[in-house]
């Protein structure tokens, strides 16, 4: 072996070595390593997407990034909190921020904004202890004054310091647009005793700020007070609209339909547009309205989605069987802290009468009615009282007659149903009519309540499995139709209303229905011998008819419909009827001249003759009319956009 040879050979042996290391070892060191890069390298991604899309205003497109990042990378954790701190506050995510505060509460000292979100959360959910000891740390550090004042103010509003609050309030004032929250907490707390000087403050406050959702909303809640409800439906609207994905402006809105009654439309306004990012009270709203009185469309939502403190209660309601409305023993095995959800939620309350009744269980329903705790704050105090009433009179307990049990009321008195009168005069000692006896002694007992109510989806799950029994009342017979035409379709509705005594009123209602579903041959004949009655049964049903005839094009036949009722034909509505039979027949000026003459008094006329004017760049004409119809309807959007469109096209018309 020559000199050297020995020693060469030894580092052949070690290079050889480290390949095998390199090649062999590295499928146990190498590719944990490799992953980790990959793993880094998609996360510093998907950290600066989601990152410009939070700069770009698009904070939901930012918040589906953060929510689906792997968070086992743990050397960007804090970046991501940061971020998604900021996503949930530009979308105002109540119940997700509070519960990233409880986790992290250090990091919100340097988020401002969603500070005073979850600082409002405390002071709305009663923790005023965690409210002042959070305020007080960022006195040394606010940058926007004007809201944590605001927020002072509402902490001493929510401890009933009304004197403290307006003392407050007029200790200081802000420049320009800052001073808008503290002129609608002046305007709230004074409205109670002078809605003119709140008005002004509302107005102050509209002059520095006109697009701020907070104004707003405090004129609708100040124009709701003065009995203005179509121009605070527009300021309701118009709040909500400004901050879609906030959903307090989506909750005054749908609360304020609901007590105008219109709940189709609260229901509509909770369930829109629902996804992952919706707040637990709105999912639960949604949930709870949808079962018991409009059904609307609510998928289910990963439980890992929803936050807040009623998460468990939405989970356990969506995880129900079609049908069901409450299941106890469910209830306390997954709704932690389920006595104070009793307490406080209506929702559960209803939905526990509805279980027991939908069960039979009346001894149990009318125990709950008894000892519950929202007597002076019910949603339906009218039912509420009448289900107490029914439920004793087939008990044969003592009438309740406490006539201020109930305080607050969610129906005008003038909307009220004639089941609730017939019951108080049952409390009264009065005897009921055998109709009424009948229909409280049968199974639809509790429909009918329901259905009185308004609640129709409860009154369909509640009704007997059997025939509505001879002699009862036929305003339930007619309700059952309009709910299942409503809330099923007008197949349903019709195979019930046919399997019924034919009334004048139901064969009316049928006619209707036909004519809606567009059989209108079969509404034409179901109307026919109604037409010659002189009431106001006969009146509708000429009117109706006409209608089905234009429709066919059949406008001698509308014509001579409309005759059969002297004063359909000479009224508004049947003027109206002419006045599209002359435009089908290809009378144009014979229309415009019917229509010239009802623009006085019809909405149909002033929007026809505006459209003619538009057509004829008669802007000023134009602009007159679509403003009185937008003072007839001021809660009616389009009218606004017609407004804009006729101010676009006569700049347009003028260069």
């Amino acid at each position: 072996m020559l000199p050297g040879m020995k020693q060469h050979r030894t580092v052949r042996l070690i290079i050889i070595g480290a390949l095998i290391l390199l090649t062999g070892g590295g499928v146990y060191f190498g590719l944990p390593a490799i992953r980790a890069v990959i793993k880094e390298s998609r996360d510093k991604t998907a950290y600066t997407e989601a990152k410009t899309f939070l700069n770009d205003q698009r904070a939901a497109k930012a918040f589906e990034i953060i929510r689906m990042r792997d968070s086992s990378v743990p050397d960007r954790n804090s970046e991501w909190l940061h971020l998604e701190i900021e996503a949930l506050s530009a979308l105002g995510n109540v119940g997700r921020l509070s519960a990233l505060y409880d986790r992290h509460p250090e990091a919100f000292m340097q988020h401002e904004k969603g500070s005073m979100i979850v600082a409002r959360a405390m002071l709305a959910t009663g923790d005023m202890k965690s409210y002042v000891t959070f305020r007080k740390a960022w006195e040394s550090q606010e940058k926007q004054p004007e809201l944590w004042f605001a927020l002072d103010v509402d902490a001493l509003i929510l401890q009933q310091d009304t004197a403290g609050a307006l003392k407050l309030l007029r200790s200081r004032s802000f420049e320009g647009q800052a001073d808008a929250a503290r002129l609608n907490r002046l305007a709230l707390l004074t409205a109670g005793g002078n809605l003119q000087q709140a008005w002004q403050y509302l107005e102050q406050a509209y002059s520095v700020a006109p697009k701020n959702p907070d104004v707003r909303s405090f004129r609708a809640q100040i124009l709701e007070r003065m009995g203005k409800e179509k121009m605070a439906r527009v300021e309701y609207v118009a709040a909500h609209l400004a901050l879609p994905d906030n959903p307090l402006y989506r909750d005054q809105l749908a609360e304020f339909y609901r007590r105008r009654g219109q709940i189709g439309l609260a229901v509509q306004t909770w369930a829109r547009d629902l996804n992952e990012r919706s707040a637990d009270f709105i999912r639960l709203k949604a949930l709870f309205w949808s079962r018991v009185t409009t059904p609307a469309s609510i998928g289910k939502t990963d439980p890992a989605d929803i936050y807040g403190e009623l998460a468990p209660l939405v989970i356990y309601l969506q995880e129900l069987p079609e049908g069901q409305f409450w299941d106890d023993g469910l209830f306390e095995k997954e709704v932690a802290k389920g006595q104070m959800v009793l307490e406080r939620r209506q929702e559960a309350y209803w939905l526990r009468i509805l279980e027991a009744l939908r069960n039979k269980e009346e001894e149990k329903c009318y125990d709950i009615i008894l000892v519950h705790p929202f007597k002076r704050s019910s949603w339906n105090p009218d039912l509420e009282k009448a289900l107490e009433r029914v439920l004793a009179y087939r008990l044969e307990k003592p009438q309740p007659m406490d006539a201020n049990a109930f305080g607050a009321s969610g129906r005008n008195t003038e909307q009220r149903h004639q089941l609730f009168e017939q019951l108080e005069r049952i409390a009264m000692r009065e005897k009921p009519d055998p109709k009424l006896d009948r229909l409280l002694r049968s199974d639809e007992a509790f429909a009918a309540v329901f259905m009185a109510g308004g609640w129709m989806e409860a009154a369909l799950q509640l009704r007997g499995k059997g025939a509505i029994p001879e002699g009862i009342p036929d305003w339930y017979i007619y309700g059952v139709t309009q709910s299942l035409r409503f809330n099923r379709d007008a197949k349903a509705a019709l195979a019930f209303a046919r399997s019924q005594r034919p009334t004048q009123e139901m064969t009316l209602l049928t006619g209707e229905i036909q004519l809606a579903n567009k059989e209108r041959a079969a509404s034409i004949e179901m109307l026919e011998p109604l037409t010659k009655s002189k009431s106001a049964i006969g009146y509708r049903a000429a009117w109706l008819q006409s209608l089905a005839y234009l429709d066919q094009k059949a406008t001698l036949k509308a014509r001579n419909a409309l005759q059969r009722q002297p004063k359909l034909f000479s009224s508004t509505a049947g003027k109206e009827i002419l006045a599209r039979i002359a435009l089908a027949e290809g009378e144009p000026e014979k229309a415009r001249a019917i229509y010239t003459s009802l623009a006085d008094r019809s909405a149909e006329a002033k929007a026809y003759l505006a459209m003619l004017a538009y057509r004829q760049k008669d802007w000023n004409t134009c602009k007159i009319l679509t403003m009185e119809l937008i003072k007839e309807f001021p809660d009616r959007m389009e009218l606004q956009a017609n407004l804009a469109a006729i101010n676009k096209a006569e700049k347009e018309n003028r260069q």
